[in-house]
């Protein structure tokens, strides 16, 4: 999940070819695209998306094989990208303006991204000013809400994902008060959340995930699995402190 993400306009486009698109890789837990494609709201495929930290492109291109067309990514290593047809920019999401010249989406999608970011404030400025009325932003993250990240918090002190076990880049752990918090500064709000998977973990070991599942009938559960996936709409326009920051 090495999402890190960094620096310049740079625009990439790979070209609408016949062939058949690459078998691109997924920087996320397997099975996860196909899992929250599911869950997508129902929109045109005509809709405008912005995919933020879209690495290879696996994301993108998955969404191109069921249709969507009107398709545009960001990260900091532009020459990974190799999906078929999409746009590909590079830009710094903690620092740097997105350089995407006022353009507007429909759906703007940040895939385990805002756990590498130094300034994750940054993330939902750039989604507020970019996703149209009405619109939707899918973000995803390592889910540290979930009975068996809490019963390793207890034992060790330490957060899974975040640990010396976890990727180095991860940096920011979610919490979901705070982030109910902080939102609504951004006209944003959470519509639904799930966990993937559905039932116990694809990363623990048996004995963990047999652990977590005896203790899970006795403790509630905020969000279960091992990603924590939230579907989040623009309600209203930011408040006045934010919308200051763009003049």
């Amino acid at each position: 999940m090495e999402r890190r993400i960094s620096v310049n306009a740079m625009k990439v486009e790979c070209p609408l070819v016949s062939e058949a698109p690459p078998q691109l890789i997924e920087r996320t837990i397997a099975g996860l695209h196909e899992d929250i494609v599911r869950k997508l709201p129902d929109l045109d495929r005509s809709v405008r998306i912005l995919d933020i930290g879209c690495g290879t492109g696996a994301w993108l291109q998955r969404l191109s094989s069921i249709g969507y067309y009107n398709l545009c990514g960001i990260d900091q290593d532009v020459s990974q990208f190799q999906a078929v047809g999409p746009t590909c920019f590079q830009a710094d999401m903690d620092y740097d303006d997105l350089g995407l010249e006022g353009r507007k989406f429909d759906l703007i999608t940040a895939i385990e991204v805002i756990e590498h970011l130094e300034n994750p404030g940054r993330l939902f400025y750039h989604v507020a000013r970019r996703l149209d009325a009405q619109g939707w932003f899918l973000l995803t993250t390592p889910n540290i809400h979930s009975v068996n990240c809490r019963l390793r918090y207890l034992i060790t002190g330490k957060l899974k994902s975040f640990d010396e076990k976890g990727d180095p880049t991860h940096i920011y752990p979610v919490l979901l008060t705070a982030l109910n918090r902080v939102l609504p500064r951004y006209g944003l709000r959470v519509e639904r959340q799930w966990g993937y998977p559905e039932n116990g973990s694809l990363v623990s070991r048996p004995i963990t995930r047999l652990a977590s599942a005896l203790f899970e009938r006795f403790l509630p559960q905020e969000a279960y699995g091992d990603t924590l996936c939230l579907l989040i709409n623009r309600v209203s326009e930011p408040n006045a402190n934010i919308q200051a920051l763009e003049t």
